[in-house]
């Protein structure tokens, strides 16, 4: 996949963006949440969402309420998470996306060539659109994280990463799996990433729904030193 996006954005770059439609944002808007394709899910209420805060996570929860109503979130979040992939692989990609001074017309044309080699749906093509013309693709990995978050909070799932020094083994991972499903509420359900970083020397880090304990020695060396520094 990297290398065809790769094909299509040299593509893009040195072609004419004559005949890319590039209208209004306040139509673009208007095609995102008021497109005839977009339709109420059945009976269900629509979900009161946490508030958002900054840019990233106000075009977040705008993309989500857009896919909810289409009945879309399972397939926008996977469309999410893969140009999330590929945005953190591709280098280029990055670079296009961010490019400063780069017209409207062409990165959309970038950005739709590579989505439709995703088959992306028509949320997701609208959602681009309004980033770009509005000038927000410096934010784009941002809201693609909140979107992520927001799914992830609808779904009941609480994130969490545990960092050791060294892969765990089966017994120890079952073993922080169980104590940290014991501090989750009713319904919600736990999505652990394992993480491995050697320069914490021993111990732990967890995060967890927005709580970070630090059990490394790393961290305990640290604040030894500081602490004879200022003996």
């Amino acid at each position: 996949m990297r290398s065809s996006v790769l094909t299509l954005l040299r593509a893009v770059r040195g072609s004419s963006v004559a005949g890319v439609e590039c209208t209004s944002v306040q139509h673009r808007s208007v095609a995102l949440f008021g497109s005839s394709s977009v339709s109420a899910k059945g009976s269900q209420e629509v979900p009161q969402l946490p508030p958002q805060f900054g840019i990233p996570g106000r075009y977040a929860a705008a993309l989500y309420m857009a896919s909810f109503k289409s009945n879309s979130v399972d397939k926008v979040g996977k469309e999410i998470a893969e140009l999330s992939g590929l945005l953190a692989q591709s280098p280029e990609l990055k670079a296009f996306v961010s490019e400063p001074g780069m017209p409207a017309a062409r990165r959309s044309a970038g950005l739709k060539s590579v989505l439709d080699k995703m088959g992306a749906s028509d949320v997701t093509k609208r959602f681009m659109n309004v980033v770009v013309e509005n000038k927000r693709t410096a934010d784009l990995e941002g809201m693609l994280s909140k979107f992520a978050d927001i799914v992830a909070q609808q779904k009941g799932q609480v994130k969490a990463s545990v960092t050791t020094a060294k892969a765990m083994s089966k017994t120890e991972l079952d073993t922080v799996k169980s104590g940290l499903k014991k501090l989750l509420k009713q319904g919600e359900t736990l999505v652990l990433e394992e993480k491995v970083d050697p320069s914490i020397i021993s111990g732990i880090v967890i995060d967890m729904g927005g709580k970070h304990v630090d059990m490394s020695v790393q961290t305990r060396v640290k604040k030894l030193q500081q602490i004879i520094r200022n003996a």
